[in-house]
């Protein structure tokens, strides 16, 4: 079973350039030209066989239940981490897993009602992210020292599931091969890291151009018992393609009418593996490739800290 789905790609005026956002773009105009919406086919990637791995595709299944309240976001702390970090173990045969942060998704960004934004446990922004994105690159390696302070590859993994036991029935979260896209189509953009509402901050993300060889796949009907994890990024691969997987919320045609809101919850990890020869020389290579050139000849400053204008919802 496949279905289709409208998903926002990366412009491609701004290919081979750094995309801004709505609050980096020069004008009010520019940013009606930051993305361009495209018809996919996502397929259904509990048909496939063999089933996808981290290796193999960049993202996989796992069955992974759990008697920990995830929507207590202090027990998630104290006993889900634990939980995440021996299934990565596992699933990876890594040496060992640091770090952890989590955020939630409740409800549709810039809609009111009961389509709206719930609160969420730990104060994350809680929007369902509707635009094609891989939330990490090699900017993260600087301000990962202090979790991965020794020269170790490394590979940032989400571990992405249902937060209210209850099915995922609408708005399922679509992932892309990581083989079926194209370097030349990678882009990086301006990001915003949304894990505090309070006050969201800079950070650089990735973005794909459209293109026909780009191949998208969803679980339908994810269980409470069920986790998805795929890749963020991936120190170990020398192509732009592989170190990590593009996603995006879209909408379920085949969705019941009454399906509630999903709540998911998302936990990034850091999976480590064997010492790096020569990582300083690494580090500088994959940074370098990060364009810092907006399509209009601006250079970007948007590498970190709090996001000016930033106004947080009521």
């Amino acid at each position: 079973m496949s279905i289709s789905a409208f998903a926002n790609f990366a412009h491609p005026r701004h290919r081979g350039f750094r995309v801004p956002n709505h609050y980096s773009a020069a004008r009010p105009e520019d940013a009606l030209q930051l993305s361009a919406r495209e018809w996919i086919v996502v397929h259904d990637a509990r048909q496939l066989d063999p089933q996808p791995t981290l290796e193999s595709h960049g993202f996989q299944l796992v069955h992974a239940p759990t008697t920990v309240d995830l929507m207590d976001t202090e027990a998630v702390v104290n006993q889900y981490y634990d939980e995440c970090r021996e299934l990565l173990q596992v699933v990876t045969d890594c040496g060992e897993v640091r770090g952890g942060s989590h955020e939630y998704r409740s409800g549709f960004g810039g809609q009111s009602g009961d389509r709206g934004v719930r609160p969420t446990p730990n104060g994350s922004g809680g929007a369902y992210a509707t635009g094609i994105h891989s939330d990490m690159c090699a900017w993260v390696e600087e301000r990962f020292t202090s979790v991965v302070p020794d020269e170790r590859h490394f590979q940032s993994i989400n571990i992405w599931r249902s937060a209210d036991r209850r099915a995922i029935q609408m708005m399922p979260l679509a992932v892309c091969d990581m083989t079926s896209v194209a370097p030349e189509d990678i882009v990086f953009g301006d990001g915003m890291n949304t894990g505090n509402i309070r006050q969201y901050t800079k950070l650089v993300d990735q973005r794909i151009i459209h293109a026909a060889h780009q191949r998208w796949y969803y679980y339908p009907d994810m269980t409470p018992d069920e986790v998805l994890l795929f890749r963020q990024y991936d120190t170990r691969q020398e192509s732009l393609n592989l170190r990590t997987v593009f996603h995006t919320a879209v909408e379920d045609p085949t969705s019941p009418p009454d399906a509630p809101l999903r709540y998911t919850i998302e936990l990034r990890m850091q999976a480590i593996f064997e010492v790096e020869q020569n990582k300083p020389e690494r580090v500088a290579r994959f940074i370098g490739q990060i364009n810092n050139r907006y399509a209009d000849g601006r250079i970007s400053d948007w590498w970190s800290g709090p996001i000016e204008n930033y106004t947080p919802p009521a």
